[in-house]
């Protein structure tokens, strides 16, 4: 804080102001009045003794005067000695009848540095030293002394500028030192008033207890009030994901429930729309029901329990060969694995194959089998269609049980490029080129006001705009994702101040820009060196990033919020409930996941769900949005459940098929 903004007119002055002002009154006050009682009473000091002077002196000269012989001129050669040696204003010899004998009086100009003012305030008044003059026993004058105050004076002035100065360097060290003092001892109240912009940014975080009383009551009350909401808020998240594991999961293998698999499969064919991927596995475990009849039904709860794992072990050994996995239990002995961005079907059925070979060879005593069929899925896939083909599917291979594996290959070919290498070449060209453009989905309320609208970034291959849909997962496979993110902020940056439309905006950053530090310090730099941007835009990060790098995503919450920005979290679901200390984040809106919006009119279990996020967000002054609901039926019950908004439909959805000039 600079010395000059201390004293700018606000309408409101802050503590450290009205302290300062304290301070610098007190050391003008002591400035001023050292001077001026210095000043006086070196005044007072000078009257006195030049009064003795003058007295002195003219004691002196009488005595001298009344031993010689009162001869005119050898009086007056003895009074104009002494008037020329001395410094004096008036030497005057009067006679008893009290006329001037002899009388010397000072008629030149004396050249001073001392101000009129100070001349006028500072004015010595000396009364003159009186003697008598004898001639022997008869009273032969009165012999008058006065001496020249103007040299006092001067001296006066010399010395009260020095005083001046002295004072002044005095006054700036103890101004110098009172700003280390007031520091230190306003140093809680910083601390303080960071954790009170921390609460209005709805982080309710701790601040050390400092030393002093009264900062430390304060401290202490606004650390218990930050404590009883965190406290508040761990119960909530607690009883919410007990409730939404119960709800959403197999009691005895802790899988995913049917209901919850149908909703998320329907979410994975909305976005198969524009570009399908990912394959559909279905497993029938065969003749379960004879292991409890054979053997006891905790040998047949132990063989679920090792298929589970052997499932997860499966999905989790192949992470690297598809973008996500979703596995569960779809009734007694049938089981589904949803898996994204996968062209290589037959390795994984293989694969899988074996794994379930060697856990049978344990159960050889029991006719057990678990054939399973899979599919590619296609894009006009409905959940109807997928399930039926992969269904019929697994008909033939308990037909045929030699086979007991059905894999379905019908994998499309994307018609536009051949490999991964023109993927690269197409999508980097893009970039490079600046060939892209945006898609703005509307982020509204229910009331029809706009919240902000979240951008997908548009490139031109082949000389026509496809959506991110269409080739994200291909830049997902070859690492540009951080590319496309940076491609989208370079964008915006050349066109912001030209588009009306791009005025509340919303931007996905991917996992890859996330932990990439270079990527992430050309955005920071790009928001200082564009202040509008930021307080117009908001980051979206998806909920599983925050959960996975949670101290990296804090960071980058409390770097962005700082430079004016937003953060909001995307693709809100199973995991929100596990992101440890949310409400120091400052996070400005949440975005819930389309599988708990699907179909949320029939859903009891997802409405006392969703409700308890909407609960739990709006506690801590955090916007709930729906993503992907069109439904107008789901939309009012998501309404009554506490949401703010949803996220609709591209503003021109025949944008993209537009092809740039």
């Amino acid at each position: 804080m600079s010395f000059i903004s201390l004293f700018k007119r606000n309408k409101s002055i802050t503590l450290r102001q009205e302290l300062w002002l304290a301070i610098l009154a007190v050391i003008i006050i002591g400035f001023v009045s050292s001077v001026l009682i210095s000043t006086y009473s070196a005044k007072h000091y000078f009257n006195s003794q030049l009064y003795l002077k003058n007295i002195d002196n003219a004691n002196g000269l009488a005595l001298m005067l009344s031993q010689l012989h009162k001869d005119p001129v050898e009086l007056e050669i003895l009074i104009s000695a002494t008037f020329d040696t001395g410094h004096y204003q008036r030497i005057e010899l009067q006679n008893p009848q009290g006329e001037a004998i002899i009388k010397r009086v000072f008629s030149g100009e004396f050249d001073t540095t001392a101000p009129v003012w100070f001349q006028h305030f500072y004015q010595l008044q000396v009364m003159p030293g009186v003697a008598q003059v004898s001639d022997g026993w008869q009273q032969f004058g009165t012999l008058y002394v006065e001496s020249h105050t103007q040299y006092t004076e001067q001296a006066l002035w010399a010395s009260t500028v020095r005083l001046f100065f002295s004072f002044f360097v005095v006054a700036i060290f103890a101004c110098i030192a009172s700003a280390y003092i007031l520091r230190k001892i306003l140093r809680p109240l910083d601390d303080v008033v960071q954790q009170a912009n921390a609460l209005g940014d709805k982080r309710f975080i701790k601040s050390n207890v400092p030393k002093t009383y009264e900062f430390a009551r304060l401290v202490t009350s606004m650390n218990l009030l930050s404590t009883r909401f965190s406290r508040i808020i761990k119960e909530d998240k607690r009883r919410l994901e007990e409730f939404r594991f119960k709800s959403q999961h197999d009691a005895l293998t802790g899988l995913a429930n049917r209901e919850y698999f149908i909703a998320t499969l329907e979410s994975h064919l909305q976005q198969s729309r524009e570009q399908a991927h990912g394959g559909l596995f279905l497993f029938r475990i065969v003749n379960l029901d004879q292991i409890s009849e054979q053997v006891n039904r905790v040998e047949m709860v132990d063989f679920l329990r090792r298929f589970t794992q052997t499932l997860v072990a499966f999905l989790e050994t192949n992470e690297d060969r598809f973008s996500e996995d979703h596995i569960a239990r779809l009734s007694h002995a049938d089981f589904a694995v949803l898996v994204s961005d996968t062209d290589d079907l037959e390795s994984l059925s293989a694969q899988v194959f074996k794994l379930h070979q060697t856990l049978l060879a344990d159960y050889s005593q029991i006719n057990l089998a678990i054939p399973h069929a899979c599919s590619y899925i296609e894009r006009e896939d409905s959940r109807f269609t997928l399930l039926k083909r992969v269904d019929n599917l697994l008909k033939v291979a308990l037909a045929q049980p030699q086979m007991q594996a059905q894999v379905n290959n019908n994998k499309q070919r994307n018609e536009l490029f051949s490999d991964a290498e023109s993927w690269r070449e197409a999508i980097e060209h893009a970039l490079d080129t600046n060939a892209l453009d945006v898609l703005l989905y509307p982020v509204t309320s229910f009331s029809g006001k706009l919240l902000q609208n979240q951008l997908s970034l548009s490139l031109l291959l082949n000389g026509e705009l496809y959506r991110s849909g269409y080739y994200y997962q291909w830049a997902q496979r070859l690492k540009l994702l951080a590319r496309l993110d940076w491609g989208l902020i370079k964008y915006l940056v050349q066109v912001f101040e030209q588009r009306d439309d791009l005025n509340l905006i919303s931007v996905e950053l991917s996992r890859e820009t996330l932990l990439d530090d270079s990527a992430v310090a050309a955005i920071l730099t790009y928001l200082l060196a564009f202040p509008k941007l930021a307080k117009h835009i908001c980051f979206d990060v998806r909920e599983s990033i925050a959960v996975s790098e949670f101290a990296l995503f804090k960071g980058f919450c409390i770097q962005v919020k700082s430079m004016g920005a937003k953060v909001a979290l995307k693709r809100v679901g199973p995991a929100f409930t596990k992101i440890d200390k949310i409400h120091e984040l400052g996070l400005e809106m949440i975005k819930v996941d389309s599988v708990y919006g699907h179909n949320i009119s029939y859903s009891q279990d997802n409405q006392t769900f969703l409700r308890g996020i909407c609960s739990l967000a709006h506690s801590i002054g955090i916007t709930v949005i729906a993503e992907g609901v069109k439904n107008p039926e789901d939309q009012t019950t998501l309404q009554a459940l506490g949401f703010d908004g949803f996220v609709s439909q591209p503003v021109d959805d025949e944008k993209q098929e537009q092809v740039i000039e």
